[in-house]
């Protein structure tokens, strides 16, 4: 039986509202207590009614009348939730609604440094309105038993990762991160997560210039002869590699002039033989008359009409040669003409456009289609005239691909040529692009962090370690194998990192992949170096 208590009067104090739920206590009192002596948490009466969504409970938003105005203080065990015992304790003064036999709660840690200050009222424990800085921020997540105040167990877990309050203390982890097999039962299993350290580096105040990437090699492929088109190779989109056919032009009419000549070549090869034959002739001829000038038989006429003779044939043997030499030159020509009907690629790519069809006629130098090679790419920026004096060939400056990838370049070359009306020049950078495994395109826009100013060391963090919970930046501290948060606060992004202003050190292991659903004291195990991004640099 139930004793009633003396205050439940002026809670009823709410007009029909308050009659109607003492009707429901009233109705469900017979239900109170289960024969094993354990708490019954049944609705009864008009509370089932509010239970619209037929969970055998009273959620915020179910509520009414009192139930509604003292929703709060009614949840004893703060699940967010009413049942029948919190009902009936609150509005019939009976039992308060916990099984019997129940274990005392664990003992909480006493408040330790700046948490004593925080504690104004020397209570113990930091009411909300007590909290402070990442304490305030954090309140709801510290406050693991929903009690409303946080306690020393409470504050260590959640900033320094030791055990859960009011469990076991966790076996320790193994050696690098790793939980042991033999973690406690009931607790949240490791999780696998990449790590990266808190480094100290170098960096330079930059200011950003959009800039572009450029092909070193691009263009239209133009026709060598003239002809028409017999046969079409490639579409736009086709990759091509260095001296694939693109197109082939009238190639029957060009193996026709080869062959003719070839047979002037054949002709004048003949001709140059004979001529050759009768010079020997004439010349011997010549040689018999001198050989008898000291005779009667000696003619003096004969003898002139010989030399002369040989001198014309002598003509006509190099006149021949002449001939015949010309009919080569034609004739490798033509072989070359006709090797040109196959229109080549100079250089492998990616044919951005065409501009022919089969059967069109072009002359030479008409575009056949143009080929951009995407791989061997520059980075192209018009920079700011009063920026150029702090550049010099072969400074490393990083330009940024994306919101999430930072590469580092060469500046190969500052073109002098500068634009009046945007006060800029133009500056090629290079880099390896190979291993980005990104679809890069020409004429595709990028950020140039040029350098404005004098390098300074900074602590810096990378970006995939940071997270916002309740609008504070933080990360996930690796202690002793175990998820401990951190508040920190960052300044300006450097590449793929941020300064740290403070709440981390140098050497510090921080959560960069994996971090999304961890929980305070969590074990870690990190998935390997060979995973993880080179100084922490890379995604996550």
């Amino acid at each position: 039986m139930y004793h009633q208590r003396s205050l439940y009067g002026p809670r009823l104090r709410t007009g029909l509202a308050g009659l109607g739920l003492l009707s429901l206590a009233l109705t469900t009192s017979a239900h109170a207590q289960t024969p094993a002596g354990e708490i019954d948490t049944t609705l009864g009466g008009p509370a089932v009614a509010m239970d619209t969504n037929k969970n055998g409970v009273i959620d915020r938003d179910e509520a009414k009348g009192p139930a509604a105005s003292n929703f709060d203080t009614i949840n004893l065990n703060k699940s967010g939730t009413l049942d029948g015992a919190e009902l009936r304790h609150f509005f019939l003064g009976g039992p308060r609604p916990e099984t019997k036999g129940a274990s005392a709660p664990a003992q909480a840690e006493p408040l330790a440094g700046p948490a004593v200050a925080m504690d104004t009222n020397t209570n113990g424990v930091i009411e909300k309105e007590e909290a402070l800085g990442p304490a305030a921020a954090n309140f709801d997540t510290i406050d693991l038993d929903k009690s409303g105040t946080l306690d020393g167990s409470e504050l260590r877990f959640f900033f320094r990762g030791g055990p859960r309050p009011g469990g076991p203390a966790d076996a320790a982890p193994a050696q690098g991160g790793s939980q042991s097999a033999g973690a406690p039962q009931g607790g949240p299993p490791p999780a696998t997560v990449v790590l990266d350290e808190v480094v100290e580096e170098t960096i330079g105040q930059t200011t950003p210039v959009i800039g572009r990437i450029v092909a070193r090699q691009s263009g239209p492929i133009a026709a060598r002869v003239s002809g028409a088109v017999v046969d079409m190779r490639v579409e736009v989109g086709d990759r091509v590699e260095t001296g694939d056919i693109l197109a082939t032009i009238d190639l029957e009419r060009m193996q026709l002039e080869r062959d003719r000549y070839a047979a002037i070549v054949t002709q004048q090869t003949a001709n140059l033989t004979a001529a050759r034959a009768d010079l020997e002739k004439k010349r011997n001829e010549l040689k018999r008359q001198e050989g008898i000038r000291n005779s009667a038989a000696f003619s003096q006429a004969r003898f002139e009409d010989s030399t002369q003779e040989v001198a014309v044939q002598t003509g006509v043997v190099a006149e021949t040669r002449a001939q015949l030499s010309q009919a080569r030159t034609q004739l490798k020509r033509a072989k070359r003409d006709l090797a040109d009907t196959e229109v080549r690629a100079p250089f492998p790519g990616v044919v951005s456009a065409t501009h022919t069809e089969v059967g069109a006629y072009l002359s030479v130098g008409n575009p056949v289609a143009t080929v951009i090679n995407d791989q061997d790419l520059e980075i192209e920026a018009d920079v700011p005239t009063i920026r150029i004096e702090g550049l010099a060939s072969g400074d490393n400056v990083n330009v940024r691909l994306n919101p999430s990838l930072t590469v580092q370049t060469e500046l190969r070359a500052i073109i002098p040529a500068e634009n009046p009306r945007t006060r800029t020049r133009p500056v090629r950078f290079t880099t390896n692009f190979a291993g980005l495994g990104l679809p890069l395109a020409d004429n595709q826009s990028v950020t140039v962090l040029v350098p404005v100013g004098g390098s300074r060391n900074a602590v810096t963090v990378s970006k995939d370690a940071v997270i916002e919970r309740n609008g504070q930046n933080m990360v996930f501290l690796a202690n002793t194998g175990r998820a401990q948060p951190r508040p920190i606060t960052v300044g300006e992004a450097t590449g793929s990192r941020l300064v740290v202003i403070s709440g981390l050190v140098p050497g510090d292991k921080v959560v960069v992949r994996g971090n999304e659903g961890l929980r305070p004291g969590q074990g870690l195990r990190d998935i390997g170096e060979q995973d993880r991004p080179a100084n922490g640099r890379g995604g996550g």
